[in-house]
């Protein structure tokens, strides 16, 4: 107890103290859970972000395709957005298109060759899109396509080794030059696949693709090696020739394999 003046005072500046060391344990909390909060709540209206996705003129039902970058994400090169236009293609040809913007969600701008995000990561994007998807109005639940290119061709390929026992959640996938890295072969039955390669491709050399070619029975997977193509063969906002002549548009094989990927999406 405080009985003397001194005694008074001692006890007036501890309860001083103690009331700061509360107030301050207060503020602390109050501190940490507003940033939990904060954060929870960030978290909820990202998991909550719909796909961006273009649907067909005249509301009608449809087919949808999903398309997955390569490691650069959906950026242009030169003016022209190869994705944008091949997007507006299928639109236009009355599917319904998704992007599956793989670096976007992770705040990123490059997959650094699989340092920053990987196969099995875009491939989990992949699932998750086409969960999404075929649970929207007049989209046809069976008929989720996919189209990937590099390095988002090799989420396709680890999309089809992880898809669930059942009916394929993706009926239909093509892969533009894909990086078969790790790549396996698939179980599922109802899935066909269609990959597109340069044989001058330097980036995803086509022989790293053989184990998943021969691991697969050709009605499953057709595979097509353009002559004369390098990597990015099909995009038109490169030279021939481009950085260090591993990349460069073929303009035939451009032509020839778009025509295959609409006649294998039919």
């Amino acid at each position: 107890m405080c009985d003397d003046k001194r005694e008074l005072d001692a006890c007036a500046v501890v309860e001083r103290e103690w009331q700061q060391m509360i107030a301050t344990s207060v503020r602390k909390l109050y501190y940490h859970f507003a940033f939990a909060a904060l954060a929870l709540a960030a978290n909820m209206a990202h998991a909550a972000e719909p796909l961006r996705v273009l649907a067909p003129a005249g509301g009608r039902p449809g087919a949808a395709v999903l398309l997955v970058p390569g490691c650069s994400g959906f950026i242009a090169r030169d003016g022209i957005n190869h994705y944008e236009e091949r997007a507006s293609e299928l639109q236009a040809a009355g599917y319904f298109v998704v992007f599956v913007d793989y670096l976007g969600r992770r705040h990123l701008t490059d997959c650094a060759g699989g340092r920053n995000v990987s196969h099995a990561e875009v491939a989990a994007d992949i699932l998750e899109a086409v969960q999404w998807i075929r649970n929207q109005p007049h989209v046809a639940a069976d008929k989720i396509f996919a189209i990937g290119w590099s390095f988002g061709g090799g989420g396709v390929l680890a999309a089809l080794t992880a898809m669930p026992p059942g009916q394929p959640l993706l009926a239909r996938a093509v892969t533009y030059y894909p990086d078969c890295r790790g790549a396996m072969p698939w179980s599922s039955t109802g899935t066909t696949t269609l990959m597109l390669m340069g044989a001058m491709d330097q980036v995803t050399i086509p022989a790293l693709c053989d184990g998943v070619i021969k691991g697969v029975p050709p009605p499953r997977l057709h595979s097509v090696i353009y002559p004369n193509a390098r990597h990015g063969f099909d995009i038109r906002s490169l030279p021939e020739r481009a950085e260090f002549g591993r990349l460069g548009y073929n303009a035939e094989a451009a032509k020839a394999s778009w025509a295959a990927v609409l006649e294998f999406l039919r």
